[in-house]
């Protein structure tokens, strides 16, 4: 990703600190213009930072995963999902864009059980997982996940000892999960 002034920047407010974004719009123009609309919308206002993963591998950094969806999966992330959310079937894939999935990468979960549409959820790498990127994974298909941005401050992970309320997600949920609101501030 370029360090171009012109990207636009969101932070993530935590308790446990703030984590600052680099949004990637000449690179993943979809992807980035998604996320800085969801953060606009206050989407990602008041949700929760609710899951980490090494995606079966126990000697690499996790990812960690939040967003307005965060009810849905587990029941320690209470509140509502908001209404007029929206899924994109189509998306900048890495392969396009030229971003991938290192340390410090921010992305966009899919709906690898139905649809493969862009869910309004984020995750941001702490490790290399190149098996993220197109032709990496192939539920449900070979598109990958549509990486837009990356992280350029702050950047933690806790215990997995959650709930799950969807079993392929049961050892990976955040106890307790961590509220987080992101605006743009530049």
């Amino acid at each position: 990703m370029s360090h171009a002034m012109s990207n636009p920047v969101v932070t993530i407010a935590t308790p446990e600190g703030e984590i600052v974004i680099e949004v990637d719009v000449a690179s993943a123009p979809r992807a980035a213009t998604y996320f800085l609309a969801l953060v606009e919308a206050g989407a990602m206002t008041d949700v929760f930072i609710y899951r980490s993963t090494r995606l079966g591998d126990p000697d690499r950094g996790p990812l960690i995963q939040a967003g307005p969806l965060g009810p849905r999966f587990t029941d320690a992330a209470t509140g509502s999902i908001p209404t007029g959310l929206t899924f994109p079937p189509e998306f900048d894939t890495t392969d396009r864009t030229g971003l991938r999935h290192v340390r410090g990468t921010v992305s966009f979960a899919r709906d690898l059980l139905d649809t493969g549409a862009v869910i309004p959820e984020i995750f941001l790498c702490l490790d290399d997982y190149p098996e993220l990127d197109a032709g990496g994974r192939t539920e449900p298909d070979e598109r990958g996940f549509p990486a837009f941005g990356s992280v350029r401050a702050g950047l933690a992970a806790g215990a997995t000892t959650g709930v799950a309320l969807v079993s392929h997600l049961a050892g990976e949920i955040l106890d307790p999960p961590v509220r987080m609101s992101a605006s743009r501030t530049a």
